[in-house]
């Protein structure tokens, strides 16, 4: 009986002490590390609207009427007419944030201008790439950086158009890449 006590015991040693020798053969540790890059928060600014100031209408057919992303003038065609004596100009936006970053820009390709029930559709222009719009903030990482964006806008006057004040609105927005 003491010789079955004492060889239990002893198998029953190894075989709680195997497993432990076993899984320490099999273990692998590595080392990882963490990072993060703080930028500042970016902020879109607009500095002025697109204004196309006072335009006759043709005596007949469609005229034209714009403004192109780096003017103040309102060019008129087609019989239209544009006056002086109101504001006029390119929308304007400022964007600042961490120099040297991509910004995604967001804008509509057309609004609206209404007066009442009859609108007229204005075509917009933008002064960035519109095939990735985007652009990059002056600056470096780790300082200020900024960018400025124009927008023109374009639209066809018909002589039926009916007279009197059109305004209308439009959005903006700017996220990193």
């Amino acid at each position: 009986m003491k010789k079955t006590l004492a060889l239990a015991l002893a198998v029953g040693s190894l075989a709680a002490a195997g497993p432990a020798f076993a899984q320490a053969a099999n273990t692998s540790t590595d080392t990882a590390s963490g990072s993060v890059t703080i930028i500042r928060p970016l902020t879109l600014t607009k500095s002025s609207d697109l204004a196309f100031g006072r335009v006759v209408q043709p005596r007949s057919g469609v005229g034209t009427v714009s403004i192109a992303n780096n003017s103040t003038t309102v060019v008129a065609g087609s019989g239209a007419v544009a006056l002086s004596g109101l504001t006029t100009g390119r929308a304007v936006f400022g964007v600042s944030g961490e120099g040297a970053q991509v910004v995604n820009i967001t804008s509509p390709a057309t609004f609206d201008l209404s007066n009442g029930s009859d609108t007229i559709t204005v075509t917009l222009s933008p002064d960035w790439n519109t095939t990735t719009n985007q652009v990059t903030l002056t600056g470096s990482l780790g300082a200020a950086g900024s960018a400025t964006l124009n927008l023109g806008g374009s639209f066809n006057l018909p002589s039926t158009q009916a007279s009197g004040a059109y305004t209308g609105s439009f959005n903006v927005t700017v996220a990193y890449n």
